[in-house]
């Protein structure tokens, strides 16, 4: 007979069972440690619970947490619920997809106490093959989650820090995602004949550099027709199970007030009496400001990956040369320096954080600046 399970009755007459299982002291405080249930309907299944937390007793599942076998993964879901307090949702998501798909696979199974510099320099190794330009990532957040297992006193050492990073080769071919002048015009062109939706897209994203994700966002209310501004103020994320929803910009520079060409506003008016027309046959009514620029069929925001669809579209159907939708950005970049605008106000219209990402842009970009450059010091010397 059990005696650790109780009969009792509730304030409104019923008949209840609970149990009380001793499990231990806990040695930092020295309070007993003890599980309690209640609200069992029958003995039996006040029963089946109690052997079920008993087992857990026995396979040392409620042993104080310093003194438990842990592994890296365990270690990992314990972080993982504190690192979503402190970061956006897309980062959260994204680091989440870095865990599962490099590092816990890597090392999440090897236990805390036998974690070494050599398991850590095998990982790396791996992780150097699998995404050269990125696997440094891999080891930042390896160390960043072994760091909080050393602050809850779990861990002694982060091996880790000891490990060789492998040389990555350094990139000596042309930087070509962005467009000339001439190859910009040629393809705004193509784009407009093929579907005026596609070509607003890329024409603002050529003629203000912002980011793919600051134009899905846009509303209408972010557009001063009067002042030909642009309110660059959120960003389109991908959150968790890939929900879309509207996330601060990327760093406070980010939040900017663009000013825009008049052909540029021009035809962002011939594109909301587009738009109208389009949603109305929809059945929808798209005459507040509230609405998207770049609404989806059902007036909501489009999937970040559907204008990539839109370039590939455009170039195949007209031969293009292929850039990535982020190359419009850095397209807008170059032409802003070809015009001489100074690297102050590059940065400031592209909404960059420092300067150092601005520059790195610039040495991408403008290759043949450095010929004028040379001739321009010849003339100077010999007249």
């Amino acid at each position: 007979m059990n005696n650790d399970i109780k009969k009792y009755t509730t304030p409104s007459g019923q008949t209840r069972y609970k149990f009380l299982l001793y499990v231990g002291v806990d040695e930092i405080t020295g309070h007993t440690i003890q599980i309690k249930k209640q609200g069992f309907k029958t003995k039996k299944e006040a029963l089946e619970s109690y052997l079920k937390y008993q087992l857990k007793v026995v396979k040392g599942e409620y042993v104080p947490i310093s003194k438990q076998k842990m592994r890296l993964s365990d270690l990992y879901d314990r972080w993982i619920k504190l690192y979503k307090t402190t970061v956006q949702e897309s980062t959260f998501v994204s680091t989440k997809k870095i865990f599962k798909n490099h590092i816990l696979k890597q090392l999440g199974n090897i236990y805390l106490d036998k974690l070494n510099v050599y398991e850590c320099q095998q990982a790396v190794n791996a992780w150097f093959v699998e995404a050269p330009k990125t696997f440094k990532r891999f080891v930042f957040y390896a160390s960043k989650l072994i760091n909080y297992g050393i602050t809850m006193e779990l861990m002694k050492r982060n091996p880790m820090k000891k490990v060789i990073l492998p040389k990555v080769e350094r990139d000596n071919s042309k930087f070509t995602n962005f467009y000339s002048k001439e190859e910009l015009n040629s393809y705004l062109t193509d784009a407009k004949k093929y579907n005026f939706r596609y070509f607003m897209f890329f024409r603002l994203l050529a003629y203000s550099g912002m980011r793919k994700g600051e134009c899905l966002a846009l509303k209408w209310s972010d557009i001063d027709f009067k002042n030909k501004t642009i309110n660059i103020n959120k960003s389109l994320a991908s959150g968790e199970n890939n929900r879309l929803y509207l996330s601060p910009c990327k760093n406070k520079s980010s939040v900017r007030v663009l000013d825009m060409d008049s052909k540029t506003m021009d035809y962002l008016k011939e594109w909301r009496m587009k738009q109208q027309k389009e949603m109305f046959k929809l059945g929808m009514n798209f005459l507040s400001d509230d609405n998207l620029l770049f609404a989806n069929t059902k007036g909501t925001y489009t999937v970040l990956s559907k204008p990539q669809r839109w370039n590939d579209a455009i170039c195949k159907y007209y031969g293009l040369r292929h850039i990535k939708v982020h190359g419009f950005r850095h397209t807008h970049a170059s032409l802003l320096f070809d015009a001489g605008v100074s690297m102050k106000d590059v940065k400031e219209r592209l909404g960059h954080s420092d300067i150092t990402t601005t520059m790195n842009i610039y040495t991408h970009v403008t290759k043949k600046e450095a010929k004028k450059t040379a001739v321009n010091f010849a003339n100077y010397m010999e007249s």
